[in-house]
């Protein structure tokens, strides 16, 4: 599987990485209420505030609570009082949801194990063993409703115990039993557990925004730490994350100050390259306790001076299928002679062939590749950016997990990884360490809400990153953040921001070079942009269009 370095792994690693995608449950979101994002009444483009002790130098969230093997049961109890949920009785078909979705929060193991029962009207038991706390049993006429039954008094029991003035000092032995393999939360389900708590710490149900969960799209940080007798255990964390539909279709502006695409993939990878300079920053000017809690760490050698830290992954996790070539389920295989999957773009509202955009309309008007497209080239140039190029090496995810039930999986394979073709002959015209990076692609489950308020969210964009206090809202249409009379400010996503956060890592970095580059154009200049430029000729020779360039966009300095 592939790593976040920058080279390929084996196949040994590979295969090795996939079975530990289905690892035990360990997942640590902080609950929160829904405020108004802090950031309508502040400059998008000044620095995030800085934490107010050292422990919270990570960005304001712990990285992951201790395994559930290695703490006391105890703890779990003082967790659960200070989240202080309130846990009401629901339907006997929710009940296995809304206990997922606790323990998740918590950041707890939760394990449903079967009993074996004597009585014969009641043949199935099922008991739900939370943090190595057995609960009492669940007894039913079929294996569901015992399940069923199990977290309902699971809940129960939870409840009685938040509720009682001591939390029990030891807890109850769980008992002997067989751990089916279906009661072990998979790697998509981890993923689509830790997005859904994260949103709904940050956005509550009450808010007009509750409906952006639809389209909502996360970059989620997987990290290996020591476990128990000598096992990895796998810790999920929500580190970017974004929503939207659609992309500004207004004139292009030449300030840097107008967000142009607001699908909800393409906001959340903007909020991880937000994420990624903030730990530059934290890695270098947070002392020895920000290099410990950094996710990046020095790189000795020629390159570039940082990079992931090892056994640190990268997951996407998407909402629909991204727009374009992935949609395109009845065009057929690629044959000779033939070329599907063109490029795409968003252009006045429209997604179009980029063969068929107008010199006019691309010179003057916002136009943006649709999601598809951006992928497949993620997965040759990496999540990073020209800017954050000269300070990482390439980062690759590791996996997408596509929660559209609708989705074709091999289509969207297609669209990922064969645009272009990268062969040997044609692979060497990329500038190392630049290379094609296969993802793992899961179907999830969904976490958008049943029954959202229509049309609430169409041109609105919501976005957040670790360390973001709140989440911000940009009105699509115009590009920046919403605003109730004038023009709002700059999205703190945007690319003078994006410069502003570059100038900060090299000011802190000493690279005296990087800022002696004026322009946003000037700063993108290296390794990264011959790559892409590389591979757009590539698109081009094979027929599938030329990827669009903007280089008046780029001409603006803070």
């Amino acid at each position: 599987m592939a790593s976040a370095a920058s080279t390929a792994p084996s196949a040994d690693e590979s295969g090795r990485r996939r079975h530990r995608l289905a690892a035990s449950l360990q997942i640590s979101p902080r609950p929160r209420p829904w405020r108004p994002s802090a950031s309508l009444g502040q400059d998008p483009l000044e620095p995030a505030p800085a934490p107010s002790s050292v422990d919270n130098e990570g960005g304001g969230q712990p990285l992951a609570s201790a395994a559930a093997g290695d703490r006391p049961a105890g703890d779990f109890w003082k967790a659960a009082r200070h989240l202080g949920l309130q846990l009401k009785d629901p339907p006997p078909g929710q009940a296995v949801a809304l206990l997922t979705k606790y323990a998740a929060s918590l950041g707890v193991s939760l394990i449903f194990r079967e009993d074996r029962t004597a009585d014969p009207c009641f043949p199935f038991s099922v008991r739900v063993e939370l943090d190595g706390v057995a609960c009492p049993a669940g007894t039913a006429n079929s294996k569901k409703e015992a399940k069923q039954q199990a977290a309902l008094s699971a809940l129960s029991y939870i409840r009685s115990q938040l509720e009682s003035p001591e939390p029990p000092k030891t807890p109850s032995k769980p008992p002997l039993g067989s751990v089916s393999v279906e009661n072990i939360l998979t790697h998509e389900q981890r993923c689509a557990a830790v997005v859904s708590a994260g949103f709904d710490r940050l956005v509550d149900m009450t808010s007009p925004y509750w409906a952006c969960k639809g389209t909502v799209a996360a970059v989620i940080l997987e990290r290996e730490v020591p476990g128990a007798r000598g096992h990895a255990k796998e810790i999920y964390e929500l580190v970017a994350l974004g929503t939207g539909s659609s992309s500004c279709a207004g004139w292009l502006e030449f300030s840097g100050r107008q967000l142009h695409d607001c699908h909800g993939v393409v906001i959340a990878r903007r909020a991880l390259l937000r994420f990624l300079f903030r730990q530059l920053l934290l890695a270098t000017q947070g002392g020895p306790k920000g290099r410990e809690r950094s996710v990046l760490a020095p790189q000795p050698g020629p390159g570039p001076p940082f990079a992931l830290k090892p056994r640190i992954f990268l997951h996407f996790y998407i909402s629909n299928t991204p727009k374009g070539a992935a949609r395109d389920i009845y065009l057929p295989q690629s044959s000779e002679g033939s070329t599907p999957f063109r490029l795409q773009a968003h252009i006045r509202g429209e997604l179009k062939p980029v063969c068929y955009l107008a010199p006019i309309l691309r010179d003057t008007h916002v136009g943006c590749l649709s999601a598809s497209d951006k992928l497949a080239r993620w997965t040759v140039l990496g999540l990073g950016s020209a800017l954050l190029a000269h300070f990482l090496p390439p980062l690759y995810a590791t996996s997408l997990v596509l929660a559209d039930p609708c989705h074709d999986p091999p289509t969207l394979n297609s669209a990922i990884h064969t645009r272009p073709t990268l062969d040997r002959d044609l692979g060497s015209c990329l500038p190392p360490p630049y290379t094609r990076n296969t993802l793992h692609l899961f179907s999830g489950p969904p976490v958008a809400p049943s029954d959202p308020s229509p049309n609430t969210c169409h041109e609105l964009s919501l976005n957040w990153s670790l360390g973001d206090p709140d989440v911000e809202v940009v009105d699509v249409s115009t590009g920046r953040v919403k605003a109730d009379a004038a023009l709002g400010t700059p999205s703190r996503l945007c690319k003078a921001a994006f410069l502003r956060a570059f100038r900060q890592a090299a000011q802190a970095l000493g690279k005296s070079h990087l800022l002696a580059l004026k322009t946003y154009e000037e700063a993108k200049a290296g390794p990264y942009q011959e790559a892409r430029q590389q591979l757009s000729l590539l698109l081009d020779q094979q027929g599938l269009g030329a990827w669009p360039s903007k280089p008046l966009v780029g001409k603006f300095r803070n």
